[in-house]
């Protein structure tokens, strides 16, 4: 398979996250997750959500359309308990009802409308009745601002990121991001979100 563009940004060090610190909403609901139970991390990037809920017992299906290697190194026993998966979200294998959660972070910004629609769709039937799914993305600055990464970019509003989700969630819970992009090398002023959103 060929190299993806993030791939080729991330050897050529133009974009490197070099925290393993997990997302603010992935660790503000954490503690509602036990052991053993699955979760599907979309997006995965450099791992640091898998790893994280992996330590704290869960077992993680990580996917991602770009392989940077992170998986190689773990310890055996949070080896043992993630599984990656290098592949787009039109190419994955979701299966209904599988998942007790399923994070999103920092993902749809790269996806146009359609796909949005498309993932969404996805994620609520492949979410066990008391599952949940934990997204954040930004609406301006970051990676927006990089013009020399050649990826695509979207500006995705609140007001129809919240049209869409109430099509699939019986509940929904937003709120503004945190500052946890401190140590991703974005430049610009990042305005995010995090929501929860249960069916």
């Amino acid at each position: 398979m060929p190299r993806h563009q993030w791939e080729k940004a991330w050897a050529d060090k133009k974009f490197q996250i070099v925290t393993l610190e997990p997302s603010v909403l992935v660790k503000k609901y954490s503690d509602i997750l036990s052991p053993g139970d699955l979760v599907l991390d979309i997006g995965c990037g450099n791992g640091r959500n898998s790893i994280f809920l992996a330590q704290k017992g869960c077992v993680v299906e990580a996917m991602d359309v770009a392989d940077v290697g992170w998986h190689e190194g773990l310890s055996p026993e949070i080896k043992n308990k993630i599984a990656f998966t290098r592949s787009n979200i039109k190419n994955y294998n979701f299966r209904p009802k599988r998942y007790k959660a399923v994070v999103v972070a920092r993902v749809i910004q790269y996806l146009n409308t359609e796909e949005l629609d498309f993932l969404l769709e996805k994620i609520a039937d492949s979410l066990q009745s008391d599952g949940f799914m934990l997204l954040s993305y930004n609406t301006a600055g970051g990676i927006f601002d990089r013009g020399d990464i050649d990826v695509p970019k979207y500006h995705h509003k609140i007001s129809d990121v919240k049209k869409k989700l109430a099509k699939y969630f019986s509940k929904i819970i937003v709120a503004r991001g945190g500052k946890e992009n401190s140590k991703v090398n974005y430049s610009g002023q990042i305005k995010s979100y995090d929501i929860w959103a249960g069916k």
